[in-house]
């Protein structure tokens, strides 16, 4: 997904590195806060992102 995203659209990071810079627990929250708001299925946070948010794993090795 990462790689995708920096060699097809140019990112600067992908979004699984920007969710380590941010940590998976606050990007959970965003995503969280965001579902509340606006009530809508498509805030919803992945299991994978819930599980890293719980256990403060990340995505790329440091």
């Amino acid at each position: 997904i990462d790689l995708s995203m920096l060699k097809g659209v140019a990112y600067p990071r992908g979004p699984l590195a920007w969710c380590d810079a941010l940590g998976a627990a606050r990007v959970a929250a965003v995503i969280d806060a965001l579902a509340h708001a606006y009530g809508e299925d498509r805030y919803r946070t992945a299991p994978l992102l819930r599980r890293h948010a719980l256990t403060g794993r990340r995505f790329h090795a440091t």
